[in-house]
Parts: C-alpha cells; structure tokens; sequence
C-alpha cells in the first residue's frame, strides 16, 4: 500500500513555496475539481487534504516531502573516497560533563605511527582539531568528513595551518 500523495505535487508547487502560493494554488485547482462545478469529490478531495497538510506547517511539510539531496559519488572505490593508507581513521568518544554539557575526545594515539600527512585536505572535509608538531611527529589535523546525513568519519589529515604548495 503506498503512503499519501506528495502535497507539492498535488498541488503543483515547487518545495520552496510560500504560503501564499500554497493558497493560491488550492483556489485555482478547487475551481477546478469542486463537484458543484463538474469536477469529481475524490479529486476534490486530494486538492483538499493538500492543502490541510501545507496550511498547518509548512516549514514541516517541506522537510518531511523534500528527498534530501544526494551527496556527490566519489570517484574512487574507498568509503567517501578515504583512502586509510592517506587518510587514516580517528576514533571519537563523546560523553556528557556533571553540568551536562557534551563533550569529544579525540583518540589521537590510533593514528598509524608510521602515517605523515599529506599535503591535500580530505574532500568535502572540515578541520576540527589541530594539533602542532613535536620532535618524533610533524603538525596534523583532525578533519571530519560526511558521509551522508547522519554519519561521518573523522579522519587524520594535513595540519590546516601549514601553507602547503601543490606538488608540480
């Protein structure tokens, strides 16, 4: 059995509507299907159960109708095009302080001993950590990237504050 009719579409209104085009619209094609103007109830009906489901809440009516957009498919055959030799795995704790407050620790021990960052940033990334260099290890990055909607993976990667020239 399939779920109820899209609103938008019944309506025939783009996802970025207003209310005002939302009303606009249920008028014209009330006109139209009203049984006391020769149009059919069931089609009357479909205008009129679109139009309830937008009037309410329409900010909510665009989030549930709307698909989510589609992240780019990477172009390689790594998970969100990560290689793990270049861009190795930081494990994440999160956990909650006495007063409540979330908190991310970083597990920078789990990055490979041997690994040196690279001179490109990961796609799509965005640098959550910095942390500077020593004797035994030069500056890197955390950077966390999305996956998708709900997930992501942090990943080390170059140390965002470093000028680094593209290799010729």
């Amino acid at each position: 059995m399939a779920g109820p009719p899209d609103p938008f579409r019944v309506l025939s209104l783009s996802y970025d509507a207003g209310p005002e085009d939302v009303r606009r619209a249920f008028r014209r094609l009330a006109r139209q299907t009203h049984p006391d103007r020769g149009g059919s109830t069931e089609a009357f009906h479909r205008v009129r159960a679109a139009y309830d489901a937008l009037a309410g809440d329409l900010d909510a009516a665009r989030r549930r109708w709307r698909t989510p957009p589609t992240p780019p498919t990477p172009a390689s055959r790594f998970p969100a095009g990560l290689d793990r030799s270049v861009f190795p795995t930081c494990l994440v704790r999160f956990g909650r302080r006495r007063d409540g407050r979330r908190t991310v620790e970083y597990e920078l021990d789990s990055r490979p001993a041997s690994w040196r960052p690279g001179a490109a940033p990961p796609p799509g990334g965005e640098c959550r950590l910095r942390v500077g260099a020593t004797e035994a290890r030069p500056a890197f990055g955390v950077w966390e990237v999305p996956l998708d909607a709900h997930r992501f993976r942090c990943v080390f990667g170059p140390d965002p504050g470093a000028r680094h020239t593209p290799p010729r």
